[in-house]
């Protein structure tokens, strides 16, 4: 009779160390492609939306879709988060047209939804494996099943509100303005939306158009001068006040849509004036958490990058 042979302690040992070795190896280059191919998808899903705004703007006689509508008392509603869809929430609907509700009246001529009738998702402006942030509390914020008139739509990408009724042909330089981006970082907003930046636009007798001009990193003395009489349209901008996830969306790059209509990933986290909205402050430059208030602006409170008329 034949005996039978069976591994011995060290052999087995010695497989183990072998199976561990290899896993060290190899779960990184699995992340790593996982990883690429959720940066592949939503550069895919940029692209569309690119495409999406340029047949917006053939048939807005070339002009970028508004940044926000206006509220009940006819005031622009800028800065203030609006449904996506304008019609998921049943409540406020009805609401609305039984006299006006400013969540859903401005949200129809919301960048989001405008594009939303040429693109065949609602999904693309969701970026993989971005975190949905917490939704808002209170009255205007029923997420009860009886309540959704259809499914509230997760956002990451956000409209340069600078190009807001801009025209595509007066863009300085196309190539490097952006018209879409993560305008709040790797995170999602489920059922709202709003415009990042933002043009203040406290007339309601004028339109809200870009009015730029501003010397370039200069101080800003006049910041959120949201509803001062007299106050220009589009004389100045402001970035959304709440808080933002990282930037470091695929490694340290994210991707975003240019006037040309080219979508591209690009570097994030740096810090240059030229290539970053945010200056290097805190743990920015390592973690990708940028602070609110560490925007690089010009004499207007425009950050330069999103200007129409700057050429970096």
């Amino acid at each position: 009779m034949s005996k039978k042979s069976a591994f011995t302690l060290i052999e087995l040992l010695v497989v183990i160390a072998i199976i561990a070795i290899l896993a060290a190896i190899l779960f990184p280059v699995f992340a790593q492609a996982k990883l690429a191919a959720k940066k592949t998808s939503d550069l895919s899903n940029t692209k569309n939306i690119a495409t999406a705004t340029m047949i917006y703007t053939t048939d807005s006689d070339d002009l970028y879709p508004l940044q926000a509508g206006r509220d009940c008392g006819g005031l622009w509603n800028f800065n203030s988060r609006v449904y996506v869809p304008a019609d998921w929430n049943a409540g406020k609907v009805a609401a609305n047209q039984a006299g006006c509700h400013k969540r859903v009246r401005s949200a129809y001529q919301t960048p989001v939804n405008e594009i939303m009738p040429y693109v065949k998702s609602m999904e693309i402006f969701q970026m993989p494996g971005s975190t949905i942030a917490g939704v808002p509390t209170g009255g205007d914020w029923d997420y009860s099943a009886a309540n959704q008139a259809k499914k509230p739509g997760v956002t990451t990408y956000s409209m340069n509100g600078l190009l807001t009724e801009f025209s595509t042909t007066s863009v300085v330089s196309p190539t490097t303005t952006p018209v879409w981006w993560p305008g709040f970082g790797k995170q999602a907003y489920n059922g709202y939306t709003y415009t990042n930046p933002f043009l203040i636009c406290p007339d309601p007798n004028a339109g809200c158009a870009f009015n730029g001009g501003g010397a370039i990193q200069g101080s800003c003395g006049n910041a959120d001068n949201h509803n001062t009489p007299g106050f220009a349209n589009g004389t100045q901008s402001g970035f959304g006040n709440i808080d933002y996830g990282t930037v470091f969306a695929f490694g340290k790059t994210e991707n975003w849509v240019y006037s040309d209509g080219h979508a591209k990933s690009r570097a994030t986290g740096t810090g240059g004036a030229k290539d970053d909205p945010f200056f290097p402050a805190g743990n920015y430059l390592n973690d990708g958490y940028p602070s609110q208030g560490n925007v690089y602006i010009d004499s207007q409170c425009h950050v330069p990058l999103f200007r129409p008329d700057y050429q970096p």
